[in-house]
């Protein structure tokens, strides 16, 4: 698994790359590996990473993320109750 947006996110968050190594706990080599490709991510990483850029996993990963209430931060339409969990669908 490679992390096509890392590098763009990471550069449009002002960051550098041992300035993300000291937000997420992953280590600047790994960051740099990932984001030349020349290594995959596992899951666990994924998520330090999205932490520690304060973005979802999705957004590194490249895929789109459909829900049905709006992101964190933005006023609340109003939502039907019964809607469950399992209507949550994330597409790549």
């Amino acid at each position: 698994m490679d992390l096509p947006r890392l590098r763009r996110i990471r550069q449009g968050a002002v960051m550098s790359q041992e300035e993300l190594a000291e937000r997420s706990g992953v280590a600047r080599d790994t960051i740099s590996k990932l984001e030349t490709g020349r290594r995959g991510a596992y899951p666990s990483t994924i998520r330090k990473l999205a932490a520690g850029l304060e973005v979802r996993p999705q957004m590194l990963m490249g895929g789109v993320e459909y829900l049905d209430e709006p992101p964190e931060g933005e006023p609340s339409e109003q939502k039907p109750a019964e809607t469950p969990e399992r209507d949550r669908r994330i597409g790549f």
